[in-house]
């Protein structure tokens, strides 16, 4: 019976040990290190600037999926926008104008895991278009849509190009 008690009390023992060493007392400073971040702190995702030679061309964020780290909380939140349809959002009226041959250049504010290119037509359809910006392709005004993927989420741009 007194072996069977001691395996009992070890066990017990082990238990209570095996438990405080799986909990971090806050007040003690047993926290992650603080030397790299945990999570984006970027409550939005980042903005989108098209160069083409000196010219900046800003764009319009539409829908996007973010979340972030919020240590007022401690804790987690994500992020769902909706947008209007990029018909909506801008209009080829106020397409900026721009040459066939014009190279261009997409500089986000923190560069994306991918990202993947749209063309809108006039009836609203979206067509995926190559990665690489060749505006001799198009001729007049012409909605373009850039769908971006960081690790906090995904969100899309939308800009009108008059491609003369």
């Amino acid at each position: 019976m007194g072996e069977k008690f001691n395996i009992i009390v070890a066990f017990i023992l082990a238990a209570i040990l095996l438990y405080g060493c799986g909990t971090a007392d806050k007040q003690t400073g047993d926290q992650a290190d603080q030397s790299e971040p945990i999570h984006s702190q970027s409550r939005t995702p980042p903005a989108l600037e098209l160069k083409i030679g000196d010219d900046t061309i800003r764009t319009f964020r539409g829908v996007y999926s973010w979340s972030y780290y919020d240590s007022e909380e401690e804790s987690m939140v994500g992020v769902e926008a909706s947008s209007d349809s990029p018909h909506e959002m801008i209009s080829r009226d106020n397409a900026r104008k721009v040459e066939p041959q014009a190279d261009v250049t997409l500089e986000f504010g923190e560069p994306p895991l991918s990202y993947q290119l749209f063309v809108w037509d006039e009836a609203g359809n979206r067509t995926a278009y190559p990665i690489a910006f060749d505006l001799s392709k198009h001729e007049g005004p012409t909605l373009f849509e850039v769908f971006a993927h960081w690790e906090q989420g995904q969100a899309s741009y939308v800009v009108a190009l008059d491609v003369e």
